[in-house]
């Protein structure tokens, strides 16, 4: 199986497997890093086998336990989509979301999400760096970490030869899709969500014309699998047609 789920925070945490590598994506909570920890030694898999941890976009929810993950697997490399090393040496601030997007877009998917009392309670033990709101955005940058290297749009990811990045800004400026062709599949992050049951696109987002823009780019990907941010993955489709938007 190329893709592994990783449970433990309020959003969902995946192992990318390409030959004898694996790198996690969206580390969102500490308990997630520690469920990874777990996974890997249930296994037996040594830890160079997990080099890198990557993000689909920098929010709290999908970054939040990066360092313990680090506490926990010395070696890895932190890597970023460009624009997140903005936010990080402060030429970028993340982008903001209105009051009412935070109660119509947000509250609906983390109500609906199986756990969401215990995955608060995680992520009070997690990093708060990454909060979208006006008056934490920059006090909790991470201070014990940075990105080591920097991936851009179409690019390949080093331990993956088989997946590809790809920019789909809408839920945020900086948010990215993973995709492999070979294994038809993609990681959607937060731009597709499954909430309903046949995948949809998310209407909380900073800006809703590019988001639109961003499922017109992926429609004529070949996808029989999506493993998306919040919501369980979707598998054996006929591509994203069936994607709500």
């Amino acid at each position: 199986m190329p893709v592994h789920i990783i449970s433990g925070g309020y959003a969902n945490t995946y192992l990318i497997e390409d030959g004898n590598s694996l790198v996690a994506v969206d580390v969102g909570t500490a308990k997630a890093a520690r469920k990874i920890y777990e996974y890997l030694s249930d296994k037996s898999i040594d830890a160079s086998c997990l080099p890198m941890v990557i993000a689909t976009h920098f929010h709290i929810d999908h970054v939040g336990g990066i360092s313990r993950l680090l506490q926990l697997f010395p070696k890895i490399k932190v890597c970023f989509f460009r624009m997140v090393g903005d936010y990080l040496n402060g030429k970028e601030k993340i982008c903001l979301f209105s009051p009412f997007l935070w109660l119509t877009g947000l509250l609906p998917v983390v109500i609906a999400l199986d756990n969401h009392i215990k995955n608060t309670i995680a992520s009070l033990f997690s990093d708060k760096v990454a909060i979208p709101l006006p008056f934490l955005r920059t006090k909790f940058l991470p201070s014990d970490y940075k990105a080591e290297c920097i991936l851009d749009e179409g690019q390949k990811i080093p331990p993956l030869p088989h997946w590809a990045i790809i920019k789909t800004p809408g839920h945020t400026p900086d948010s990215v899709c993973f995709y492999s062709s070979d294994e038809k599949t993609i990681i959607s992050g937060d731009t597709i969500l499954n909430m309903k049951g046949s995948g949809e696109l998310n209407n909380f987002c900073c800006n809703p014309n590019a988001i639109q823009e961003s499922f017109k780019k992926l429609l004529p990907l070949n996808v029989r699998n999506i493993y998306p941010g919040h919501g369980r993955p979707l598998f054996n489709l006929d591509g994203l047609g069936c994607v709500d938007q």
